[in-house]
Order: C-alpha cells, then sequence, then structure tokens
C-alpha cells in the first residue's frame, strides 16, 4: 500500500504497461486488438493508435537503452510555408501553458508529444496522459489550421 492509497503502481516493464493500455481502450469501449499497429510502427515494444475527433494519436510501449519508455504522439498539423515566424510564434506560446505534454517538430509536422519512462506509472497517469496529448492534438489541430491556414496532417 502507497502513501496515499492503494494505487496499483507499475514496475514498468513493456508487458505490464501494454497491459495498462489495454485496460484503457477497454475503458473507453474500444477493443485494444482494433487499435494495434503492426509490428514494423512499434519495434521493440508495442503500438497503438486511436482518432480524438480530427486528430490520431499513437502510443509507444518500447525498450530503450535507458529502459522502457512510454511515447504518446499526434501528428497535427504541416507548418505552412507563408507567416512561418508567426506560426512558430504560436507554437511557443502554447507551448508555455501545456501541461503534460509538448509541441514539436519532426520534419515539417508539427506533433503533440509526452514521454516517461515506465517505472512507477499508474493506471490513472497513463489514462490522463492520453487523453491530454489526445485532446490538446484535437484542440490544436483546428486552432492552427484556421488561424494561419496550415494543412492538417494526414497518414
Amino acid at each position: 500500500m502507497s502513501l496515499f492509497g492503494t494505487s496499483k503502481v507499475s514496475k514498468g516493464t513493456v508487458d505490464q504497461v501494454a497491459t495498462m493500455v489495454h485496460h484503457y481502450f477497454k475503458s473507453r469501449g474500444m477493443d485494444p486488438a482494433l487499435q494495434e499497429l503492426d509490428a514494423k510502427s512499434s519495434a521493440s515494444g508495442y503500438g497503438w493508435w486511436l482518432m480524438q475527433g480530427s486528430a490520431k494519436t499513437y502510443i509507444f510501449v518500447q525498450e530503450t537503452d535507458s529502459g522502457p519508455v512510454l511515447r504518446i504522439t499526434s501528428p497535427i498539423v504541416r507548418v505552412p510555408q507563408a507567416n512561418r515566424e508567426a506560426f512558430f510564434r504560436r507554437l511557443l506560446e502554447a507551448n508555455a501553458s501545456l501541461s503534460g505534454c509538448a509541441l514539436s517538430l519532426h520534419e515539417d509536422v508539427v506533433l503533440v508529444v509526452a514521454q516517461r519512462h515506465t517505472s512507477a506509472l499508474d493506471q490513472v497517469e497513463l489514462d490522463d496522459l492520453v487523453w491530454n496529448c489526445a485532446y490538446v492534438a484535437d484542440t490544436l489541430d483546428n486552432v492552427l489550421a484556421d488561424e494561419f491556414g496550415a494543412k492538417m496532417y494526414v497518414d
């Protein structure tokens, strides 16, 4: 039992966290098997996807050199060609008000990301991280598309 209750905390193995992700999907009425990515997309671990409004969010649990990691990422928009300085300023301003996730870039795509080692991860924190990233992605993709004419990311 922990100091503040009986919350079950994971030792953080990839398989334990994968079980927690399955629980997350089941609690939302989704079949985790239908949300799984193929093995090539999630090398040395597991991967899933979900849609929150117009944003697709990916959940990865992977073994790394420094131990197991949970990574949640959602590509939201492409960097527009016009008004780039104002666009990047807006991203930095938005980043300052985010909690539990951040905005980043990969090539010309803006991502909402969250990452942490899996040690001591519990179900509530995992659920909150996934929901928060998906919510922020679904909100910001529309805002940035409307404000700057950025094209929404599509696989």
